[in-house]
């Protein structure tokens, strides 16, 4: 055996064999560190100066930041869209959805994680092992050349735990609620979005409509007051008062126009549409205004306290707290765990001048361990006050949220049967101005009256279109935002399908 060493030790030493080596491993670590250094360089420095801008190389920019393609919902401009066809597309379309919906997910998958624990962890290894190994023998070293190959199937499993692992399966039950509930809450009020956005665009074209019919008159008193003065029967003043309520008149609805637009982006941009690309709604004239509520407040507000999905979720987040609590408790008792392995060993050695030798076997192992903490440093007593800290604040939480919901419904509720009152009166109102712009038009071709009497009629005319439009679509908002305070609006919402 000492010849055999002696021989290994004598053996020729490769020079040039080295020198390769070494060169093939410096420009190996060369072209690494080439590789990564300018992403490294870019990514890992602040900007130079805190007064100008930093600008990154575009080309790293673009590899380094993921590119996320726009998103639009598209619409046909030839169709007209009602109140739950464009609801629709929004749930579709809109990005707000859709994360509270992964959100859930995610939550869903926390359950399965909790659940997992329920189970046994069985795990298959196979492992091999070849060294060499000469360990000191008296005065000389023994060159040992050894393989192995292990293959073994483990198992481990929890006993008991005196519900730990259940406790934290509820509370992450109580969390995919919460998380379910929350998505139903961006669905609310998405719908909520939606709905008062497209009342808004329709009280903008009202007003440019009515604007219209407003220049329309101004525009036949200005032809009037002309055609009186071409007659003899008018003077030149007339006829000027009549030119500057046709510009105010067209003044009224070139604004009217631009909040129109307005009002067609902000609809656009909650269903996810591009504003550049112009879609028809239904018309205002064809909705059913209601002329009465169908409820008391007391009876909205406990609707709201049934319905809201937002509360309900916030009542889930407490019952998942209370969970914890429980579960924090779980920590003082002790956890029985069973461990087991069954294998096979195969290993072949050689040992110089002897012949190499192979040989084989089973193996097994079990554990059976009780695992109590008796001391850690008050761990467990400050997690559980944690635990009972958060259960308090959720309760705190339902109780600011219910008193958040009790003023939305009671603001709702009487601002609804305000814009009923409103509603009549606009109505009442409309009527009468247009009687007497009618008279004051009439007598003021027959000579009996003047022009001032015709222009004060013809804006009083004008305020009273703009309040019924008003009027009738404050209606329409007021009762979508009760609707939205006592969640009935995530039910009985408008629906239609795409046209």
């Amino acid at each position: 055996m000492r010849q055999t060493i002696i021989q290994r030790r004598r053996r020729p030493f490769n020079r040039c064999r080295l020198t390769k080596s070494l060169h093939f491993l410096f420009f190996s670590f060369v072209f690494v560190v080439a590789s990564i250094w300018p992403t490294a360089a870019w990514s890992q420095r602040a900007p130079v100066s805190p007064d100008v801008p930093w600008q990154p190389d575009l080309n790293l920019a673009r590899k380094d930041i993921p590119a996320v393609p726009g998103h639009e919902a598209d619409l046909n401009p030839n169709d007209v869209y009602t109140l739950g066809q464009l609801i629709d597309i929004a749930e579709s379309n809109n990005p707000a959805t859709r994360a509270a919906w992964n959100r859930a997910k995610v939550s869903a998958a926390a359950v399965g994680i909790a659940k997992s624990e329920l189970y046994p962890t069985v795990i298959a290894t196979a492992a091999g092992r070849t060294f060499l190994n000469p360990p000191l023998l008296f005065q000389s070293f023994v060159v040992q050349d050894i393989g192995l190959f292990e293959t073994a199937v483990h198992l481990d499993y929890t006993l008991l735990d005196f519900g730990a692992r259940r406790t934290e399966i509820t509370a992450a039950q109580a969390r995919l609620v919460a998380a379910n509930l929350n998505f139903n809450n961006q669905h609310l009020m998405l719908i909520e979005q939606v709905s008062q956005a497209y009342y808004r665009l329709l009280n903008a074209i009202g007003l440019r409509q009515a604007a219209q019919v407003s220049l329309n008159d101004a525009q036949l008193l200005q032809a009037a007051a002309q055609d009186r003065r071409n007659n003899g029967l008018a003077t030149v003043p007339e006829v000027l008062e009549a030119r500057a309520a046709t510009a105010k008149a067209n003044y009224l609805l070139q604004s009217t126009i631009g909040e129109e637009q307005v009002a067609f982006g902000d609809l656009a941009k909650v269903i996810t549409a591009s504003p550049v690309r112009h879609f028809n709604v239904q018309n205002l004239d064809k909705l059913h205004i209601p002329d009465a509520l169908g409820q008391s407040v007391d009876d909205a507000i406990a609707r709201a306290y049934q319905l809201r999905p937002d509360l309900q979720s916030e009542e889930a987040k407490l019952r998942s707290a209370q969970a914890e609590v429980k579960h924090a408790y779980t920590a003082y008792y002790p956890t029985i765990q069973f461990e087991g392995a069954k294998g096979w060993l195969r290993a072949f050695g050689e040992q110089p001048p002897f012949v190499g030798t192979y040989a084989h076997t089973p193996t097994y192992e079990a554990t059976l361990s009780l695992r109590w903490t008796i001391f850690d440093g008050f761990r467990r007593e400050s997690r559980i006050a944690e635990a009972k800290a958060e259960a308090e604040t959720a309760k705190d939480e339902i109780h600011d949220r219910q008193d958040e919901i009790s003023d939305q419904v009671w603001s709702a509720y009487t601002n609804a049967e305000t814009a009923l009152q409103q509603r009549q009166a606009a109505t009442s109102l409309l009527a009468a101005e247009n009687e007497s712009y009618s008279s004051s038009l009439e007598s003021y071709k027959d000579g009996v009256r003047n022009i001032l009497d015709v222009l004060s009629a013809e804006d009083e005319l004008a305020r009273a279109r703009a309040a019924d439009v008003t009027a009738r679509t404050q209606v329409l908002q007021t009762f979508t935002a009760l609707a939205f305070g006592t969640g009935e609006l995530l039910t009985n919402h408008q629906k239609g399908n795409h046209p």
